[in-house]
């Protein structure tokens, strides 16, 4: 009988949004595998180690205005989603799905903008360094403000061997396959809509990436 595996890895991502508004991003790197070390799966969300990526987005001057216009955050943020499988003598693929949780909006943490909050469905990225959607790979999109959107999905290739007729190998000897599908150092260049004119100050929430493999 088959046990069923789940693999899940998080990471959380912290944007804060300035007197003019800045949203900031925290990175994470996780690794999990199950208890037999088989399958595992590696997130990561901005920079290595412990180091904490912050996205600024400066409204100020004419952008402050009633003509207001887009404005671009910075630094970039990169993205990576790892899979790792057995060596296995079948090509039967798992399924691997990034999500992100923004359902909790930017809140005022002070400059007088008191309770207001601004949702995360104001800010939208461009993705680069990314295969194309038929892939599985990030495409560009905006924060839904949904507790679970779904921003990548592809299946996880195994390695396997094929053998004589078409069977599997025996003694591993036949014809191996190296298969391998990630999300790899994808880079999101997020932008705030600048839309809507919300009192001055400065604003802060957190989004959290997660990977599973099924």
């Amino acid at each position: 009988m088959m046990r069923s595996r789940r693999c899940q890895a998080i990471a959380t991502t912290a944007l804060v949004a300035a007197a003019s508004l800045a949203p900031p991003a925290h990175a994470v790197i996780t690794t999990v595998t199950d208890t037999g070390s088989s399958y595992g799966l590696t997130l990561r969300v901005g920079s290595p180690g412990a180091t904490i990526d912050t996205v600024a987005f400066s409204v100020t001057g004419a952008n402050a205005g009633l003509t207001p216009t887009a404005v671009t955050g910075a630094p970039t943020i990169d993205v990576w989603v790892m899979p790792v499988r057995p060596i296995a003598n079948t090509t039967v693929a798992r399924p691997v799905t990034l999500r992100v949780d923004s359902s909790i909006a930017l809140t005022c943490q002070s400059g007088g903008c008191g309770a207001t909050t601004i949702p995360f469905s104001k800010i939208s990225w461009v993705a680069t360094n990314n295969s194309n959607a038929a892939s599985g790979d990030i495409q560009g999109g905006r924060f839904t403000a949904a507790a679970n959107q779904s921003i990548a999905s592809y299946d996880a290739n195994a390695t396997f061997c094929v053998g004589v007729l078409g069977l599997p190998c025996v003694l591993g000897i036949g014809t191996w396959t190296y298969l391998s599908r990630n999300v790899t150092a994808t880079r999101l260049q997020f932008s705030y809509d600048n839309d809507v004119v919300y009192p001055g100050g400065n604003y802060k929430g957190t989004v959290r990436f997660t990977a599973s493999m099924e």
